[in-house]
């Protein structure tokens, strides 16, 4: 690891201690009750001794945002690979992904739940729906910034539509795309905790929801730092394989 690696480490870890340890101070000087504002000794310490009571809606919970996330990814793809090559499409269909991108999903969920029920199935749709917009958005940016003399130039080397895509275009957006990715990781994770939220009794949103109506402020606050780092872990490992898969462009 070099310096610079170092120094980034060590000033968001200092920013993490300054911030829990003036949270911790202040909820001591001022005698806040722990209903209204748990100090983060107390939410960690619930989060270990608990661990295995959240455990439960901790798999629900990651297996809802992996399962959303993974078939919104290629679906993004796929659809901004097919309407970057016509302007009627990319016309007809941009107005509606950008809606997807801007509209909270949890204003949608309750009208999946009419027609799907309250199963698992409409998390994983609300995830797939607000994720896949991201990607879509972002690819389509990457492809529509490939160079024309590129392009051209393959052309005139003989090259066919499937090489000129796997070959240049694709390379050239893949930093667009993963940006778009790294995005989706986001939504999709505050889309399954949305759509815990309003229907469901497992996991982290509902028991959010659950824990906050019977004032166990320390337990909704330890079940928010577990899809914090649920988050955090999706898109350090996303960053990861960018680094990874386009190297050089990094």
């Amino acid at each position: 690891m070099n310096a610079k690696k170092l120094v980034s480490v060590f000033a968001t870890v200092a920013g993490f201690a300054i911030l829990f340890s003036a949270w911790e101070l202040a909820v001591r000087l001022f005698k806040v009750p722990k209903w209204l504002l748990p100090m983060p000794s107390a939410i960690f310490r619930t989060m270990i001794v608990n661990f295995w009571d959240f455990w439960p809606h901790i798999l629900i919970t990651i297996e809802t945002i992996l399962l959303g996330f993974v078939i919104a990814v290629p679906i993004g793809l796929v659809l901004a690979s097919i309407i970057t090559r016509s302007k009627f499409l990319s016309s007809a269909l941009s107005p509606y992904i950008t809606f997807l991108v801007t509209t909270p999903l949890i204003t949608l969920v309750p009208l999946l739940m009419l027609v799907m029920g309250y199963g698992m199935e409409v998390r994983v749709v609300t995830v797939i729906i607000q994720s896949f917009a991201v990607v879509n958005m972002n690819a389509c940016t990457g492809f529509l910034n490939v160079p024309v003399m590129r392009q051209e130039l393959m052309q005139s080397m003989g090259a066919n539509a499937k090489q000129i895509y796997f070959k240049m275009a694709l390379p050239n957006a893949a930093t667009d795309i993963f940006t778009g990715v790294r995005l989706s990781a986001i939504f999709a994770t505050t889309a399954c905790i949305s759509a815990e939220y309003v229907g469901g009794n497992m996991g982290l949103g509902s028991q959010i929801i659950k824990n906050s109506q019977f004032l166990k402020t320390t337990e909704s606050f330890a079940c928010i730092f577990y899809v914090a780092i649920i988050g955090l872990i999706l898109y350090a490992l996303i960053s990861l394989a960018q680094k990874k898969i386009v190297s050089w462009k990094i």
